[in-house]
């Protein structure tokens, strides 16, 4: 009796371990999905029941009724907006938590996918990314005019891709709307041939706006002497028609050259006589804008600075390759450009542009992963 006994006990153990094993087996998976699941509640939990639309309507951007940022206007008296924005800090800090972004002064050197510019006492590195969803290289021009050339362009780190596609996603109703009127302001649907409307419309439909990154880091002295004698001056190319600039670290400022004009739904031309003015606008950690960089003069304005307080910024551009954008300044007349930058600048200037929260980014930093 004793033998038998303890055989039953046995065989009972061996089944209770083997069930324990199972039931362990099967509650991992099913604990991650869990737990995905409420991290992705989590990330759009308002912070209290009585703000609950409040929160809502400031975590998504949408066009108002009127305008809500000026219309300035730049080279050849061209309508551009300017719109200005800030980071939260618990965001902020966040950003910097990538290695790019935060790396010791040795590591640069080390980096294959920087662009090397130092000349001491000046140092120059700048790096080309895209920020789309996908980890893998995107074939694509390469954003500096000095290089101009398609190549095979890598990922950003993915913190920063999954901001500016949260930054996608949360002003989602802009850009449509963006996209629509500008094909209405095309004249594809009668001639069939397209211009420089459609082809806009074309690359947000894509999901390329905002998709060329260069990541710019300066230090050493400052760059005042080609302010002055007009070296640092430029418009940028056609990707930057729409330009989101994002300030991650130390102190710069914006200098453009633009004739301001009062709030006013409809686009009037200056008068005879007026000139730009130079516009100073300070850049802090932290701090953003969204213009239109082609349409105007600017220059960025470096101060002396070590390593530790260094300026990094991330401009993000139109994603487009040579042919693309080639092809886009043989479409181009006078009509066309005028018809799309009005409507741009139109757009822009009731844009209520939202930036994404730190809970919104990891959110689609997560369905980046998992998808």
């Amino acid at each position: 009796m004793v033998l038998k006994e303890n055989r039953k006990g046995s065989t009972q153990s061996y089944n209770y371990n083997r069930l324990r094993v199972i039931i362990a087996f099967i509650s991992l998976p099913l604990g991650f999905i869990i737990f995905t699941f409420a991290i992705r509640i989590r990330s759009y939990e308002p912070t209290t029941s009585t703000n609950n639309e409040q929160a809502s309507t400031k975590l998504v951007g949408s066009l108002a009724d009127s305008p809500i940022h000026q219309i300035d206007y730049g080279v050849q008296s061209t309508p551009l907006v300017m719109i200005r924005n800030s980071l939260d800090e618990e965001l902020l800090k966040r950003f910097l938590e990538e290695h790019l972004y935060s790396c010791a002064e040795a590591e640069l050197n080390n980096m294959g996918d920087l662009d090397n510019r130092v000349k001491v006492p000046v140092y120059v590195y700048e790096g080309y990314y895209h920020s789309l969803q996908t980890s893998k290289n995107v074939f694509s021009r390469n954003p500096n005019p000095l290089i101009g050339k398609d190549h095979h362009k890598p990922a950003a780190g993915p913190f920063t891709r999954a901001f500016f596609d949260a930054f996608r996603v949360v002003n989602k109703d802009i850009f449509d709307s963006l996209r629509e009127r500008l094909l209405e302001a095309s004249a594809f649907e009668e001639s069939q041939k397209e211009d420089v409307s459609h082809m806009i419309a074309k690359w947000i439909e894509q999901g390329h706006h905002f998709g060329d990154l260069s990541v710019q880091i300066h230090y050493g002295s400052g760059n005042e002497q080609k302010l002055v004698s007009g070296q640092a001056w430029h418009t940028d190319a056609a990707n930057s028609l729409l330009h989101l600039a994002v300030t991650l670290r130390g102190e710069r400022v914006l200098h453009s050259k633009r004739i301001q004009s009062s709030k006013d739904s409809t686009i009037r031309r200056p008068a005879r006589g007026q000139h730009p003015v130079e516009i100073l606008e300070k850049q802090n950690p932290g701090d953003a804008y969204l213009s239109s960089s082609t349409l105007m003069r600017h220059a960025p304005q470096f101060f002396d600075t070590d390593y530790e307080s260094r300026s990094i910024a991330i401009h993000a551009r139109f994603l487009y390759t040579s042919a693309d954008v080639n092809k886009f300044y043989n479409v181009r007349t006078n009509d066309s450009w005028d018809k799309m930058t009005n409507v741009l600048a139109n757009t822009l200037s009731t844009a209520d542009i939202q930036i994404p929260s730190l809970a919104q980014v990891e959110s689609q930093l997560l369905h980046m992963q998992l998808s």
